[in-house]
């Protein structure tokens, strides 16, 4: 039997063979082709349309919640020939990945455990870049939502409600800081909801949710706003940048990207570091894991089906997006004011005048030739008596 290159691929045994098989019979199936730039740009692209596509998907999953599903069945119309499918419509766009974005995803799959997945994820970072893409417009739909509890509501008033109550400057921007978290977090939980109805009703047999389902969906928004809250203000209180809290205030993502181009390469590691700890593990990876666990259980499942994946992929996504929100906040960050450090070596404060004497920028200056042709002649100025000479001097020693 002829040797076989197995870097040409794997070798798959033919259905019906058996130990003796010759396995040069076998399909060989070769390595996918790398993607290359248009390969990137083409993945890239897939996923802002799912990502486009999840924000009426969530806002559908937000009205199944009262109504029972009601309002996705009805809008999916399914058997007609138009209809609102969005898990369809993803499904379709992923066959038009690159073969090797598809075998990115295999891979991660039958990987066994937290460390290979993470491994796995950590070596394809395009696997990364494409969760980031996939999850930025449902972040910036919540961001949006934020914006406008803060401006319909007394949060958005909480600075000035605190310098009514005779607050300082820096506890009035600590109470628009809260707030800011508290919408930030909101909105995230409410887009949170919406897509936990939207996922589980799609999996149901009759397409609608049992109140058990959409009270899951509820459970769903109100993990995710607390775990949003928490975050925030561990990122505020350690003076990180928390990326949903910076929507909410109007930060801007393109702003973002801006700021961290102009940034030195030196100052990144540290702020990408504190942001990515905050964003990816206080707030993505509990988010994720209490997601997929509560979606499971809505749907009968066993808890832990999904969850590893949804904890690698949630928190790596969240170190990705917490780290350049952290850099970016880092920059914008005002330099504090009247530190209370003694002045630089070599420079000495200047020396107080002489006691009962201004000044010489400050004495006015009197022209007495002019006050002498008009007959003025001010009185003469009083002698200066040196108040150290005067004093006695002290005995020489013996």
């Amino acid at each position: 039997m002829a040797e076989i290159d197995w870097e040409r691929g794997e070798i798959k045994q033919p259905e019906g063979a058996t130990a003796d098989t010759d396995w040069e019979q076998g399909e060989i199936k070769p390595p996918p082709e790398p993607k290359g730039f248009l390969g990137h740009a083409r993945d890239l692209g897939l996923s802002a349309v799912k990502s486009a596509i999840s924000v009426p998907e969530t806002l559908v999953g937000l009205a199944d919640i009262p109504t029972g599903g009601r309002v996705g069945k009805f809008l999916e119309n399914e058997g007609g020939a138009i209809g609102f499918r969005p898990k369809q419509a993803k499904e379709f766009l992923g066959e038009f990945n690159t073969d090797a974005y598809k075998d990115q995803q295999r891979q991660l799959q039958e990987a066994d455990g937290i460390l290979d997945k993470t491994a796995v994820a950590i070596q394809n970072p395009s696997l990364i870049a494409n969760t980031v893409v996939e999850s930025a417009a449902p972040m910036l739909a919540g961001g949006v939502a934020a914006r406008g509890l803060l401006a319909g509501t007394r949060l958005g008033q909480a600075g000035a409600i605190a310098a009514e109550r005779g607050a300082t400057a820096a506890q009035q921007a600590q109470a628009a800081g809260r707030a800011a978290a508290a919408a930030g977090a909101i909105g995230e939980g409410a887009m949170m909801a919406g897509a936990q109805a939207s996922s589980i009703r799609q999996e149901t047999e009759d397409g609608l949710l049992t109140p058990t389902q959409a009270g899951a969906a509820v459970a769903t928004g109100l993990a995710g706003t607390l775990f949003g809250y928490l975050g925030g203000r561990v990122a505020q209180r350690f003076g990180f940048g928390d990326i949903d809290t910076m929507i909410a205030q109007g930060v801007k993502p393109q702003a973002i990207a801006g700021e961290i181009a102009r940034q030195p390469a030196k100052s990144v590691p540290r702020q990408v570091i504190e942001g990515a700890i905050t964003e990816g593990f206080l707030e993505e990876l509990p988010q994720s894991i209490s997601e997929q666990i509560i979606q499971n259980l809505a749907l009968d499942k066993p808890w832990s089906e999904g969850v590893e994946d949804a904890a690698v992929m949630g928190t790596l996504a969240g170190m990705a997006m917490g780290g350049g929100a952290s850099l970016y906040s880092g920059m914008t960050r005002p330099e504090p004011q009247g530190s209370g450090l003694p002045p630089p070596t070599g420079t000495e404060p200047p020396a107080a005048p002489p006691q009962g004497f201004t000044p010489t920028a400050e004495r006015p200056v009197i022209d007495e030739a002019a006050l002498g042709r008009a007959g003025v002649y001010p009185p003469a100025p009083a002698p200066i008596i040196n108040e150290r000479a005067l004093e006695p001097a002290a005995p020489l020693p013996s």
